[in-house]
């Protein structure tokens, strides 16, 4: 009988053991269920997140895109009448008649392509490196054709072969 009663409480023993067991494990089980839920709400929420920063960039690059194509109103007190962007500049050195009709001067004359820009203009040439010149569209020349600028300067050939060409230059036309 003895025997029967110690064989009883060990089943008895491993039927609780087991049962604890078998409840950690359910509990475990629904601790997890419920975490990847939570994981997967916030991955929701993240993805459209994420959606509605794209669509803000893609607006704010659409924005951008138009100020680029709108130039400022004005510069240094005179009205922008046209800008053009990616020129070139070159320099001369000439001392003769311009096209306009008046001489070559440093610091005022610059060539100029006069289906770009009309004779007599007022205009002001950003170099990429942040220099500003403001010139007289007075001259033009067989090589001056589309964006391309020539800016009169006091300087010997070798200085002006060391000046070479300028690309990426930013011009502003001036109204008078």
């Amino acid at each position: 009988m003895r025997l029967k009663s110690t064989i009883g409480t060990i089943i008895i023993a491993l039927l609780f053991g087991f049962g604890v067991n078998y409840k950690t494990i359910i509990d475990q089980k629904q601790a997890d269920e419920a975490r990847i839920a939570q994981i997967t709400s916030e991955a929701q929420v993240n993805q459209q997140k994420v959606e509605d920063m794209q669509k803000d960039i893609a607006i704010l690059r659409r924005e951008l895109a138009l100020q680029r194509d709108v130039y400022p109103t004005s510069r240094g007190g005179h009205r922008v009448a046209r800008y053009i962007d990616g020129a070139q500049v070159t320099w001369y050195n000439d001392m003769g008649k311009t096209a306009s009709g008046t001489t070559a001067t440093s610091g005022r004359t610059v060539a100029v392509d006069p289906n770009v820009v009309p004779l007599g203009s007022e205009v002001e040439i950003v170099m990429p490196d942040g220099r500003v010149f403001r010139r007289i569209a007075e001259d033009t020349g067989g090589a001056v054709k589309g964006k391309i600028f020539d800016v009169h300067i006091d300087a010997s050939d070798e200085e002006l072969y060391e000046l070479g060409r300028t690309h990426g230059v930013r011009v502003f036309v001036l109204d008078r």
